[in-house]
């Protein structure tokens, strides 16, 4: 029998490194690569060295050696940001270097018009560059075509009230989780994503709603709920958590796009155990995550016209 009740706590922790994916160390403390980059620098100053012996004093070679070999010493033991510090130095250059004006599509200079190609020459640097986007094609199943190869289906999870539930629910859920976790056959990337909540549209459907109401007193309360959300609105920033899963395939086919649907089918199955409501996006849902990631700020459309998709305009003012 378990020593722990159904009621009970969790057992003892177990205490797990800071840096689970840290490279196993070769000479010491230092890793594989650390070592060869040490030793590079090494070799290089006693080269160095070996090469203006003649002409240099040993003692005015030391000096000038000891900071070249302290700065590369640090560089190569030191992290920034969970990474070695020559690599979080390399991605700061490239980051520098890059583009920051991106357009969707590049044009040569003999599509551009003539004032175009005087505006962007006229353009300070760095220069304009081409935005090439991940996703080449969004499908009105939900299916997103990967530029790359492969096939992703996103779907939005809802959360759970964890941190009230009793030791043995808390036990039950985290098992729930488990069980979807060893049934994946394929990569899953789950997203959490803080943005700003628009209780605007909230507000509007609760006073249109109160004059409906069958009682004057539940219409006073239902005005009062929409002033408190108006107001609480006016004194701070209202912000949401939304989680997306996203399963990917690697195929290009079609079958690939069915069966990353089939296995978000499943992943709702089995995550209901845990008590997590998963609604796979449809291609409208998904293009409309695609612009929010893009123009964090601005609200989700209700509605968007999927790429590739012709958009009519009816006689009643409708667009189709």
């Amino acid at each position: 029998m378990s020593p722990y009740s159904h009621d009970d706590g969790w057992p003892p922790p177990v205490k797990i490194p800071a840096e689970v994916e840290r490279e196993d160390a070769v000479l010491g403390p230092l890793s594989a690569r650390q070592t060869v980059q040490l030793g590079a620098v090494v070799v290089v100053l006693w080269l160095g060295y070996q090469a203006t012996k003649r002409f240099i004093p040993p003692l005015f070679y030391l000096a000038a050696a000891v900071p070249l070999a302290t700065a590369a010493g640090l560089a190569v033991l030191t992290r920034r940001e969970g990474l070695p510090l020559d690599r979080w130095l390399l991605a700061a250059w490239h980051h520098h270097r890059s583009p920051r004006r991106l357009i969707p599509a590049a044009a040569t200079s003999d599509e551009m018009l003539p004032w175009q190609a005087a505006v962007q020459q006229a353009q300070p640097a760095p220069p304009l560059a081409e935005l090439r986007l991940p996703i080449a094609d969004v499908r009105p199943d939900g299916v997103l075509e990967v530029a790359g190869g492969g096939r992703v289906v996103l779907s939005r999870a809802g959360t759970v009230n964890f941190g009230l539930r009793t030791g043995g629910e808390q036990r039950a859920l985290v098992a729930a989780f488990a069980r979807w976790l060893n049934a994946l056959t394929g990569p899953v990337q789950i997203l959490v994503r803080t943005q700003r909540l628009e209780i605007g549209p909230a507000v509007a459907e609760l006073e249109q709603a109160a004059a409906a109401l069958p009682h004057p007193w539940l219409e006073v309360a239902c005005r009062e709920h929409a002033a408190f959300l108006a107001g609480l609105a006016a004194e701070q920033e209202l912000l949401s958590r939304q989680v997306l899963v996203a399963h990917r395939e690697t195929g290009t086919d079609r079958a690939a796009g069915m069966h990353a649907l089939r296995r978000a089918e499943e992943a709702a199955g089995l995550l209901a155990a845990a008590e997590v409501p998963l609604r796979t996006l449809s291609g409208g849902d998904a293009f409309a995550q695609l612009a929010a990631a893009t123009t964090p700020d601005a609200p989700l459309h209700p509605d968007p016209a999927l790429p590739n998709t012709p958009v009519t305009f009816s006689d009643q003012g409708d667009v189709q």
